[in-house]
Formats: structure tokens, C-alpha cells, sequence
């Protein structure tokens, strides 16, 4: 009796560390998933060209300042003693001299300053931007309230920005067959 007993817990202790092991991999398997669906997704190694196509603005600017944020906390949370109100600003607002305008939805007017919002929650592609530098910046949006930008954003140094690169920026969209250029693959 106590032969089969000590077989029967053996084969319970492997039966359930293989159990125990194959929910370990479920579980790795489904955290990544939900990681990789709540992430920030870029096309990255996209060619100027393709970015440049696929922005609604491209401008050579000066970023100027960030404007200070007030957070939109919820009515359900503002009683709560442990929330923090830095967890209720979700974009970051830049006061931005526009130098140049490459592209822009049609009818906008653009000139002297705008602003510019990124966003500040991680799984949204945050982007900071450099104050006081002059940078190529991308984006999508007409301005209204505020021209978007983020982390899958074309934004650069414009001193970085190649010889190549500022002479197909200056000659415009309708110098570029963007059906032609190839898509690259998304990832995380």
C-alpha cells in the first residue's frame, strides 16, 4: 500500500510541475501579448521619403518652451488622498517658432508660432522635444487645437538632417511618388 501511495504522489508531483510549468508559459505568452498591444508601434527604419509622406506637417522650427500643464483630474479621483495630479496631464504643450513649412494640410495657415502637443503616458509613443533647438519636425494633425507629434514622429536635429534630406524637404510632396516608396514593417 505504501508502494503505490509513494508512486501515486510521485506521478502527482510531476503531473502538476508540468501543469505548473505549461500555465508559466501561458501566462509569459500573455503578458507579451498585452504588452505588445498597449505599447507604442512605429514603423521604424522608414526613409525620409516615407516618413516625409506619410506626415500631415513637416516644418523646420525652433521649439521654443513647454507650457506648464494643469492636470484634468476626474471628479471620482479628487477626493482620493494618493492621487498624484501629475498622473492626469497626458500631453506635453511646446511653444514653437515655425522657420519653414515643407508640407501642411491644405487651407492652414502657418506662420510665426504654434503649438505642439506630444504625448506623456508611456504606451502612446512619449516624445519630449529639445527647448531651444531647431528641429525638423513631423507629425500629423491641422493645428486644431494643436499640431500632434509623437515618438513615430520624423523629429531631428535640423543640423542632422542630410544635405539629401533638406533638398527633398524643400522641393515638396509633389516632387515624391509615395505609392512607389516601400512600407517598413511595424514593431514595438
Amino acid at each position: 500500500m505504501e508502494g503505490t501511495t509513494y508512486i501515486s504522489i510521485a506521478w502527482t508531483d510531476v503531473t502538476g510541475s508540468r501543469m505548473l510549468l505549461k500555465l508559466c508559459i501561458v501566462f509569459v505568452v500573455l503578458a507579451q501579448l498585452l504588452n505588445s498591444l498597449s505599447a507604442c508601434r512605429c514603423s521604424w527604419g522608414a526613409s525620409d521619403e516615407r516618413q516625409f509622406c506619410d506626415a500631415s506637417y513637416a516644418f523646420r522650427a525652433v521649439i521654443q518652451e513647454e507650457i506648464p500643464q494643469i492636470p484634468e483630474i476626474p471628479e471620482w479621483a479628487r477626493d482620493e488622498p494618493d492621487v498624484d495630479p501629475d498622473n492626469f496631464i497626458y500631453f506635453y504643450k511646446y511653444k514653437v517658432k515655425v522657420e519653414e513649412v515643407f508640407k501642411k494640410p491644405p487651407s492652414v495657415d502657418v506662420s510665426g508660432t504654434i503649438i505642439v502637443q506630444t504625448p506623456r503616458m508611456p504606451g502612446m509613443c512619449v516624445l519630449t522635444l529639445p527647448v531651444g533647438n531647431e528641429v525638423l519636425l513631423t507629425g500629423f494633425g491641422d493645428g486644431n487645437p494643436a499640431w500632434d507629434a509623437n515618438a513615430c514622429s520624423w523629429v531631428q536635429n535640423w543640423e542632422e538632417v542630410t544635405s539629401a534630406s533638406q533638398a527633398m524637404l524643400r522641393k515638396g510632396i509633389e516632387s515624391i511618388d509615395c505609392s512607389a516608396i516601400a512600407r517598413p514593417r511595424w514593431s514595438g
